[in-house]
């Protein structure tokens, strides 16, 4: 059993679960609030305007829930790039293979290459039969501010994931078909996550303030444009399903709207058939989804 954490912008969540029987066995959690300001989810810029309050945070946090030592990690998705990357052959060792990819993904960084922290998954072969890998990427000294607050906290990251990389996980028994999309939401970014074959494949982060209060339109347009953009040029064919998460009071209206303009099944996601009933902490049975991402991280398989 792993504990899960989730750093957002506006609140840090700590989860402990485990998978068995392909059911979630969720035994704890714990959450507290970000400050106005305190994180600011960036790819190349300072995200963090003072490590030491969020190490207080994380220190309290977990000293409530009972956490200490290693946890996976997961951030805001707009501070990592997903990139897929095609080759010939890749390093037998994992080390040697990050330090290969990152130098094949130099041209599509805005940082120099030499910077940069990646992992990845392979992702099958291409058409052209060269393999192809998922890579989610991020600069390293940006993931050193949070690890610095974490090891102030007397807690240290085993993994650091994207936020709906983690959730994706949580939800892979919904997202197991050929080809699925997540549309999950944190604060006015969302992001449009494609998953194949059960696996992270390419997304897109969009805008999702209704500022012009449009009821959605525009983002309903900006992941078709979006969908029609991974077909065209990605190789990804039509999706199965997708999922909407994480806009509130708005969700249930996106899903409409994109299954209307789609012509797709499109249901708002929801986690609860796929937590064990027995193992859901008091409080927060009407609440499971918004725990997606930190519990995607404590049951990370990869």
């Amino acid at each position: 059993m792993a504990w899960g954490l989730e750093i957002a912008s506006d609140r840090i969540r700590l989860s402990r679960a485990d998978l068995r029987g392909g059911r979630i066995h969720l035994r704890r959690t714990a959450e507290a609030p970000v400050p106005p300001g305190l994180v600011h989810p960036s790819v190349k810029d300072t995200n963090l305007t003072d490590v030491t309050a969020l190490a207080k945070l994380l220190r309290d946090l977990g000293r409530r829930a009972g956490c200490r030592g290693w946890v996976r990690v997961v951030l805001p998705d707009p501070l990592f790039l997903l990139r897929t990357i095609s080759t010939d052959e890749l390093p037998a060792d994992r080390n040697a293979a990050r330090r290969f990819l990152c130098w094949q993904a130099r041209d599509l960084l805005p940082f120099p290459a030499e910077q940069a922290r990646l992992d990845y998954v392979e992702a099958g072969a291409g058409p052209d039969g060269r393999l192809r890998l998922t890579c989610l990427i991020a600069h390293g000294g940006i993931l050193a501010e949070y690890e610095r607050a974490l090891k102030s906290a007397d807690l240290l990251a085993a993994t650091l994931d994207a936020r709906s990389v983690a959730l994706a996980q949580a939800a892979s028994a919904q997202l197991a078909s050929r080809s699925t999309g997540l549309l999950t939401a944190e604060g006015p970014r969302a992001t449009l996550l494609m998953v194949q074959e059960g696996r992270p494949r390419l997304w897109r982060i969009l805008a999702a303030d209704d500022t012009n209060g449009d009821q959605g339109v525009r983002l309903i347009r900006e992941v078709a444009d979006s969908l029609a953009f991974f077909q065209e040029t990605e190789d990804v064919g039509p999706l199965d399903h997708l999922f909407v998460h994480g806009m509130g009071p708005r969700t249930v209206e996106i899903a409409t709207g994109l299954a209307r303009w789609l012509e797709l099944p499109v249901s708002a996601l929801d986690l609860t058939p796929v937590v064990a009933s027995g193992t859901r902490p008091r409080g927060i049975a009407e609440e499971l989804t918004r725990w997606g991402a930190a519990l995607g991280a404590a049951i990370r398989p990869w």
